[in-house]
């Protein structure tokens, strides 16, 4: 498969950030979904660094959020995780997010999407929130057909 992976917080209040990484990611989902050969290439993956909050159950509730569909059906395509604690620096370093804490708890990161293609290797990196859904479709295809 080729996957396109993001990260995200539940509790991230700010629009730009997780939200339009989560609001990406469902309209590409959408995109793939009425594509069923290209769909049964690919597959979505949003990482949560923040395994203190972001339980299993949380993380199906945010993702019902965004898919808007048959849970079983859409978490088969998109998955929603979080790493235990013990392995999150190492993914959030290997993916280049940043991450810290203030003071009320907000966590304040960087932005960090990848597609990694069928052969395990990075095809595209979008270091910033600056990426479209149809830039990003442009290059799964690429990616799938490669």
């Amino acid at each position: 498969h080729v996957v396109l992976v993001t990260f995200v917080y539940t509790r991230c209040p700010l629009p730009d950030f997780c939200i339009r990484m989560s609001r990406n990611f469902a309209q590409i989902d959408k995109a793939l979904q009425a594509d069923p050969a290209l769909y049964a290439k690919t597959h979505l993956l949003s990482i949560s660094f923040d395994p203190e909050y972001d339980t299993p159950a949380v993380l199906k509730s945010y993702g019902m959020t965004y898919t808007g569909a048959d849970a079983k059906q859409t978490f088969a395509h998109w998955d929603f995780a979080v790493p235990p604690a013990s392995e999150l620096a190492a993914i959030t370093q290997f993916f280049a997010v940043g991450i810290s804490q203030d003071d009320t708890g907000l966590l304040t990161h960087s932005m960090s999407t990848a597609l990694i293609g069928k052969d395990g290797k990075l095809c595209a990196w979008y270091p910033t929130n600056e990426w479209t859904p149809a830039e990003v479709l442009t290059a799964i295809k690429s990616a799938a057909s490669a």
